[in-house]
């Protein structure tokens, strides 16, 4: 398995993880939870000529 492959699945697991504790913590997470997720989405942004090809 590729480094960006791992990547991208450790970031999907994180994103899933947030959304599900957003479901069960209710509201008053969610001004934690919301940076959170952003950071781990744009964290897993591709990067241009980042492959080895």
């Amino acid at each position: 398995m590729s480094a960006n492959a791992k990547k991208s699945t450790t970031a999907t697991i994180a994103l899933i993880l947030f959304g599900a504790l957003a479901l069960f913590a209710g509201e008053k997470w969610l001004w934690a939870l919301i940076p959170a997720a952003a950071l781990v989405w744009y964290g897993a942004a591709p990067r241009l000529r980042s492959g080895r090809n």
